[in-house]
């Protein structure tokens, strides 16, 4: 894995005009931070090929999509279980964000369902099913302020 260190001034110039504007060109690109295009399309397939950018893709707001839940699941998985729950949960494609995490619960995820009903089918039919989840709790966003993605700079 790459460390923050190892992305020199131009590379971050690139990144966080493809944060703002990921249809950016790279003749746009190029005449915005002073450097040959070809330049910016030789350092993106690089930043691409080192797995820096993950991939290309557009930012959806759910709210505006038919999905009215975003929530925050905590889950409390039996000992030597939590790699095999994470797993299972990655699988689940109302799963938007989910990690192994330290503190008060094993595996905390952002789900993201259309109304109360799918988040009860999803709690009891899908994590209901997962062998070795003992608990979990759930916290529903009433609105968010802020939609944000992985901040290199």
């Amino acid at each position: 894995m790459m460390n923050k260190e190892e992305l020199d001034t131009l590379d971050r110039s690139i990144l966080r005009i493809l944060q703002e504007d990921g249809r950016a060109s790279y003749s746009e690109i190029a005449r915005r931070i002073g450097v040959p295009e070809s330049t910016v399309r030789l350092r993106v397939k690089k930043l691409v090929e080192r797995g820096v950018i993950r991939k290309f893709a557009a930012l959806i707001n759910p709210f505006k999509a038919g999905y009215s839940i975003v929530a925050f699941i905590a889950v409390d998985v039996e000992p030597g279980r939590i790699k095999e729950a994470v797993e299972k949960l990655g699988k689940l494609p109302e799963v938007d964000v989910l990690g192994i995490a330290t503190g008060a619960h094993d595996i905390l995820m952002q789900v993201t369902v259309r109304d109360l009903q799918e988040l009860e089918d999803f709690l009891i039919e899908k994590l209901g099913r997962i062998d070795g989840i003992k608990s979990t709790e759930t916290s529903i966003l009433t609105s968010v302020r802020k939609w944000g993605y992985a901040r290199v700079f």
